[in-house]
């Protein structure tokens, strides 16, 4: 057997080249790897958080800011068509137009509400035609006889006894009067208590949580004959004492009754 050395170069040359060709012609390369195939499970959505709840806006403090008291111009009145004992007042007090229950008078253009007071056979009819009176504007409104009323008329009268018929012939009442040169839709306030952020007048007032019931009580007329509140009188914290007052204008007074009960 020839050994390496014994074999012709150009022998040895081809034999390589044949053995390098059949080596490539059998060598199979490999596939580049397949991209791993989509997952074709959905991806699991995060469990929705429940919503927390709104925190309740903080009730405004038991106050005599919370009423809303205005300067009311009464435009008329009459004799209510189904009580004896009522007045029905076209007033108007400030409202813009389209507020809920005004109506725009047609005989003047003004933005009014039909007011109901229990003040027939206690103030002369006479009293109740144009003229400027206080009101509370933020009570909610009520049917008295088949009739709407949406606002009230303060007024003052002396306290009287337990079981004492309110319409007695006997009983004095007076109209509030607000300052020289109010005009209709001026707010009032107790001095000490002022409107303001938080503070009031609430849109309506709710029945439920008696607020007017709590604060009328402190309502009351002054020996120089200033209506005022005294919070001593209700179940406000505290013993202060204000004027009602229209801003810039003066306070709101009554005409003779001293010590009086408003309401």
């Amino acid at each position: 057997m020839a050994t390496e050395a014994q074999v012709p170069a150009d022998v040895k040359a081809e034999l390589n080249h044949e053995i390098a060709e059949n080596v490539k012609s059998n060598t199979v390369e490999a596939a580049p790897a397949d991209p791993p195939a989509a997952s074709t499970k959905k991806k699991e959505k995060a469990p929705k958080q429940p919503k927390q709840p709104k925190a309740a806006p903080a009730a405004a403090p038991l106050s005599p800011a919370l009423i809303d008291l205005r300067v009311g111009h009464i435009l008329r009145a009459i004799a209510h068509p189904n009580a004896d004992s009522l007045f029905v007042s076209t007033i108007a007090m400030g409202d813009p137009e389209g507020t809920e229950h005004t109506q725009v008078d047609e005989e003047t253009g003004k933005v009014v509400r039909t007011v109901c007071s229990g003040l027939n056979g206690l103030v002369p009819l006479e009293e109740m035609q144009n003229r400027k009176v206080v009101v509370v504007a933020n009570l909610k409104p009520v049917n008295m006889r088949s009739i709407k009323s949406a606002a009230m008329v303060l007024a003052a009268s002396p306290a009287a006894e337990e079981g004492a018929d309110p319409h007695a012939a006997d009983r004095v009442v007076e109209l509030v009067n607000p300052p020289e040169g109010a005009e209709a839709g001026d707010a009032a306030y107790f001095e000490g208590w002022p409107y303001g952020e938080g503070k009031g007048p609430e849109k309506v007032l709710n029945p439920k949580k008696k607020q007017w019931e709590a604060i009328q009580p402190g309502f009351f007329t002054s020996e120089d004959l200033v209506v005022g509140f005294d919070a001593a009188k209700t179940e406000i914290e505290g013993s202060g004492k204000g004027n009602l007052v229209v801003e810039g204008k003066g306070k709101c007074t009554v005409k003779s009754l001293k010590g009086a009960v408003v309401r």
